[in-house]
């Protein structure tokens, strides 16, 4: 590597006489691009060229090599996301369609629950007014033959006549 003043451009190599024996620019310096800095500049040779070519050549395939491995891995991975989007998209339409069934069977308790509880307020009023006919003729029981006591041959209303009938709304 060149000092700082000879690759600023802004001397000639003129102003500084007597570093240079030998003119510079009369060979080509080979540099080595290996990774190592101490090298120093060697004398053009065919065999380090060809050396330096290998290495150039054997880093650019290992290069190209780790890349495809590199995309490689990429692509498997966008896959992998690709599929798992898959299987969420599937497991979240599922549960969708459960979630839409469950409301309808929801809507259909509801319905009936409603139905039942109207039919449980009918069956109440009639149990009520089942209630308030035992109620009387107990009462009528009761009373009337204290009514009368003197006369035990009278027949009650309610043995010459039917009892009465209480009608069930259907």
């Amino acid at each position: 590597m060149l000092p700082y003043f000879f690759t600023s451009g802004d001397h000639l190599l003129s102003d500084f006489p007597g570093i240079f024996e030998t003119d510079p620019f009369d060979q080509e310096p080979v540099f080595s691009f290996s990774g190592s800095d101490n090298s120093t500049p060697k004398a053009n040779s065919t065999d380090e060229v060809t050396i330096i070519d290998d290495r150039k050549q054997r880093r650019m395939i290992s290069n190209r090599e780790s890349a495809r491995r590199s995309r490689m891995r990429k692509q498997k991975h966008v896959e992998n996301l690709r599929n798992q989007l898959n299987r969420f998209k599937t497991g979240n339409r599922d549960l969708k369609n459960r979630l839409r069934v469950l409301n309808i069977h929801g809507m259909i308790l509801r319905e009936e629950n409603r139905k039942l509880y109207s039919e449980s307020v009918i069956l109440q009023q009639k149990l009520w007014n089942v209630r308030q006919v035992l109620l009387f003729r107990q009462l009528n029981e009761q009373v009337l033959p204290f009514a009368w006591p003197c006369n035990n041959n009278v027949t009650y209303i309610n043995e010459q006549q039917n009892p009465p009938s209480v009608s069930l709304i259907t």
